[in-house]
Formats: C-alpha cells, sequence, structure tokens
C-alpha cells in the first residue's frame, strides 16, 4: 500500500502532525528518472513549485529546466542563463539568479520568467555580483537575493520587473567562503554565512542574533540550507560537515545533532509526511529523518556517477526530486510503506 493513499485517510485529523507516526517505517522507490538537457555534472539548486506542479532545475553549465510533473519531462529550457544558480518564486513569477561573477562585461542579472507563458520578461542587474540564494515574503511583495561577492542579501520588489530596495549586510565582516542562503520565517530572515547562522530583522537590517558554531569551512562554507519545523519551533540547519544541527529560533542554541553521511548543501522538509530530507554535496543520494522524532532514517543511494546536492519534495504526492549530477537527470522517489 502506497504510504500516500494511507495519508488520505488520516489527513484530517492531525494537520502537521499528520503521518509522522508513520516515519519510522518509510522507504523509497525510484519511479522516474527525468533527463536533463545538460551535460553531467554539479546542479545548483531544485525547486518544487506546488502552484504550477512544476520543479525549476538549476542546470550544469548553464540553463533553467522546468520538469512538468504531471508527466516527467522538461517542459521549458532557458540555455540563455549561463550561470545559473538558485530560484524563487511567487504565483506570477520564477526568479532565477545568473551570477557570472566579478568583472567587466560578466553577467549578474535576476532573470524573471512569466508563468503564465514561460517567456522570458525582464532581466535585472544586480547591485552586487555573484547573486546566489534567493526567497519571496509574498505578503508583503518582497524578493530578497544573497549576494556572495557583497556578504549582504539585496532586497527588491517582485513582479515583472524588480526593482532595488536596500542592502542587508551580513556577518563576519571578512568571510572566508560567504554567503550560502536564506529563508524567511516568522517575520524573520535566517541566513547562513561561513560557519554561522544569523537572525535579521528584514525591517531594519539589523542582526537579532548571531551564532558561530565552529564548523570547519570547506570550499562550499559550513552552514547551509535551513527549514523551519512549526511543531517543535526548531530550525534544522544542514552543514558541510557530518552533522545536522537543530536550533532554538530565537537564540540560534544548538538543541540537538543529527548524522549526516556527508556534507549537505539543501535540506527540505515535507511536514505532512513528518520528514526531513538532507540533500548531500558529498554523495550521491539523500539522507531522512523523522521531524517528530528528530532521528535520523536512513539514506537513499541513487546511484549516480557524482553527489546529488540539491532537491526537493512535493508536499501533496510526497515524491522527492533529487539532482542525479553524474546522469544530468532528476530521479523521481516516492515513499512506501514497508
Amino acid at each position: 500500500m502506497r504510504l500516500k493513499n494511507l495519508l488520505t485517510s488520516v489527513a484530517m485529523i492531525g494537520g502537521l502532525m499528520t503521518g509522522t507516526a508513520m516515519a519510522g517505517t518509510v522507504t523509497f522507490k525510484k519511479i522516474a528518472t527525468i533527463p536533463l538537457p545538460c551535460q553531467p555534472g554539479h546542479g545548483d539548486w531544485v525547486a518544487y513549485d506546488p502552484g504550477s506542479k512544476m520543479v525549476y532545475v538549476s542546470l550544469h553549465g548553464g540553463g533553467m529546466a522546468v520538469v512538468d510533473t504531471t508527466n516527467n519531462t522538461v517542459a521549458h529550457n532557458y540555455p540563455s542563463i549561463t550561470e545559473p544558480n538558485t530560484m524563487t518564486f511567487d504565483d506570477n513569477y520564477v526568479y532565477e539568479t545568473e551570477a557570472e561573477g566579478p568583472g567587466a562585461g560578466k553577467a549578474n542579472q535576476i532573470v524573471v520568467i512569466d508563468k503564465s507563458n514561460w517567456q522570458i520578461v525582464d532581466r535585472v542587474d544586480t547591485v552586487g555580483t555573484s547573486p546566489d540564494g534567493t526567497f519571496i515574503d509574498k505578503a508583503n511583495g518582497r524578493l530578497y537575493v544573497v549576494m556572495d561577492d557583497d556578504n549582504s542579501i539585496d532586497e527588491y520588489t517582485t513582479g515583472a520587473h524588480p526593482k532595488y530596495i536596500k542592502k542587508i549586510m551580513l556577518m563576519p565582516k571578512s568571510p572566508v567562503a560567504g554567503p550560502d542562503v536564506a529563508s524567511l520565517y516568522n517575520g524573520w530572515i535566517y541566513a547562513t554565512d561561513d560557519a554561522y547562522v544569523e537572525k535579521v530583522d528584514p525591517n531594519t537590517g539589523k542582526i537579532a542574533a548571531i551564532k558561530d558554531y565552529n564548523l570547519k569551512l570547506t570550499d562550499l562554507g559550513g552552514t547551509k540550507g535551513i527549514f523551519y519545523d512549526p511543531g517543535h519551533n526548531v530550525l534544522w540547519v544542514g552543514t558541510t560537515s557530518k552533522e545536522i544541527l537543530i536550533v532554538n529560533p530565537d537564540t540560534l542554541a544548538v538543541e540537538k545533532k543529527l548524522k549526516q553521511t556527508a556534507g549537505a548543501d539543501a535540506v527540505q522538509a515535507d511536514l505532512g509526511l513528518g520528514i526531513a530530507y538532507s540533500f548531500q554535496g558529498g554523495i550521491p543520494g539523500f539522507d531522512y529523518y523523522s521531524i517528530a522524532d528528530q532521528k535520523y532514517l536512513g539514506t537513499v543511494k541513487t546511484g549516480a556517477k557524482k553527489p546529488t546536492h540539491s532537491g526537493d519534495v512535493d508536499p501533496v504526492t510526497h515524491n522527492v526530486y533529487a539532482y542525479a549530477g553524474g546522469d544530468a537527470a532528476l530521479d523521481v522517489y516516492a515513499p512506501v510503506q514497508q
């Protein structure tokens, strides 16, 4: 019996806790491999969009693919985005960052794609260089872009033609690896930078709390992706070390550490199913965890030749989309009751 079918019968009972009791019995079955229009290698970001039922993928060597999850095919590709980093989206637009870095004639832009016709409608030059992580404040119509070379987060309006508003400076003042990604939870920005997590007021740009976790830095930094678990009021913070941190969102103190098989890049959560995912930068696969028990459950090995690096999950079907870099593909896994 598929686990998602079982969850349908209990979904009205438990809200965010739905399915968490089943997390310990889940295994994963590969149900599709979707070829991507790129060469094998490291791709940067994968994001599932519940509104369009599309998965957006930043491709190795350039381009962003739009994957239609209803038939598991690439519906659109944008090879003109030469150095894609991450993307975010709202109801009407996808915002992909293009980061060629510093230097004359280099493209450092927010590329805006209209979801009504899947056309690029604008390319906005960023104030700084190497735009990376992105996130949206839909309620206030704000787009935030992490700027690797500026050690900052830049704020823009959302819409077809984003306008620059202000720059929010991050710490430390002289980073080794610099900022990576950031997220907005409960009105606060949580940003990762070197081995730090910092809590920032988006209205004032002031840092309300900052914590150095004294991680050994790699070329990819130390602290990585973050998600918020409202059931326990904690943040899960991926790292480039072999541990994922469970952190108090007010003080940023570590409440618990869990095993990671290798360094993570993206961490995602399926709150309905009660499973967290750590997509590994060091292995071809991903770890999965019980959110309710705050417990490591296992590792799914994709069999690809290169690391998975990034992925995301559909919160309705519970399918997991994992980048298979060595195969230039997106692997799709379904959770199954043992």
